[in-house]
Order: C-alpha cells, then structure tokens, then sequence
C-alpha cells in the first residue's frame, strides 16, 4: 500500500513540477513508516558559497516544495538543502534520531531541473535525485 501512495502522490507532484514550469528545483518528502507526504516540514535551501539561507519554506499537504528558487538564482555552485525532521516528528508526538538532515548537491548546469526526493521514517533516510 506504502508503494502505490508513494506512486501516486509522485505522479501527481510531477504534474505539479511541469506545470509550476518555473523553477528548476523541487523536493517531495515522504513519510515511509506511515505512507504518507510529510506534511508541514520546515525546509530550506542554502547557497554553500555564502552559506546564506536563499529559501524557506514548510512542505505543503502533499510534502512538497514547488517554486523555491527562480532559474536566474540558480546559478552554479554548491547547494544545501536542510529538513528539520526533528520538529516534524515532535509534530506527529513521535521521536527521531536525526534532529535534521542536510543533502548537499552541486549545480554545473543552470539550465537544468532537478526533484529532490526524501524518504523519511524515525531510524532512517533515503535521498535521491531526478533531473
């Protein structure tokens, strides 16, 4: 059952991604211990060359972040996006072992789009990223 949600809610935010149109990234964070779009997740993107927070925003009903960064910001370089999984578990009355979790990933193409992919559940962690 986790799987056919887990399909349906990336078909869907795919969808999303092609309509939003403008911005080259995307993150889906989903709940694999109960299948379900962790919802309400503060998330932000950091430029590591500055280390300034350029975005943040919390994940929508459907776990996702669409429209973060427009394509004339995304510009080369080293970038961090940060999940603070903690408080979202303390929002569900549940605990974690990771307080957050950080993926760093380089850009070399600015014309590219990538969806970032987080599956979370209280004792693990699984990214990934399409383009």
């Amino acid at each position: 059952v986790g799987l056919w949600i887990f399909t349906t809610v990336q078909l869907t935010m795919a969808a999303a991604a092609t309509a939003s149109g403008s911005s080259p990234l995307s993150i889906h964070v989903l709940n694999t211990g109960g299948g379900i779009p962790a919802i309400k997740m503060d998330v932000s993107l950091h430029r590591l060359s500055s280390e300034l927070i350029i975005w943040n925003i919390l994940t929508d009903e459907n776990g996702c972040c669409l429209g973060m960064i427009n394509r004339e910001d995304f510009t080369p370089g080293m970038y961090k996006v940060r999940f603070e999984t903690s408080s979202y578990w303390e929002s569900l009355c549940l605990t974690s072992i990771h307080p957050y979790i950080e993926v760093v990933f380089t850009i070399r193409r600015p014309e590219q789009r990538l969806h970032l992919n987080l599956l979370i559940s209280g004792t693990s962690y699984y990214t990934y990223i399409e383009s």
